[in-house]
């Protein structure tokens, strides 16, 4: 009886943390996005990036995604600043749904500090708010 009553209590935390575990893991691989196009206008200082979610999840809160902007080998951390933010911050709007669903694109608007030239090569990478990311590197 001393033995079932010291080992039933080790067995039920550890099932639990295996189903908490195992249902991170299905989150994370049942959503996946992709950054489909990134551009801007060299001497403005407003980027675009186009993130489609092609998981099957829901990705939500969206002002909870990391955004990483600028040139290459020389980003950083672009924070939320939501509508008519002040530089540099990024906003966002969903173009062809009103959540993040499968198949939804989101549309970022980077508004940088700093004025986009021709011929450089800018790094931005997009992580939604349970840790799935995607990169891309674009030359004005």
């Amino acid at each position: 009886m001393a033995v079932i009553n010291a080992v039933m209590p080790a067995v039920g935390r550890t099932s639990g943390a295996l189903v908490t575990s195992s249902s991170a893991v299905d989150e994370r691989i049942s959503s996946q996005i992709e950054i489909i196009h990134a551009t801007g206008e060299s001497g403005t200082s407003t980027v675009h990036i186009w993130v489609k979610n092609v998981g099957t999840s829901t990705l939500a809160p969206l002002d909870r995604i990391d955004l990483f902007f600028g040139p290459d080998g020389n980003f950083s951390r672009i924070t939320y600043g939501g509508p008519s933010c002040g530089a540099p911050c990024w906003e966002y709007e969903l173009e062809n749904d009103t959540s993040w669903a499968r198949g939804a694109t989101l549309h970022i608007t980077v508004h940088w500090d700093q004025a986009l030239q021709t011929g450089v090569t800018y790094y931005t990478k997009v992580v939604s708010p349970n840790g799935t990311y995607d990169s891309k590197l674009f030359t004005l």
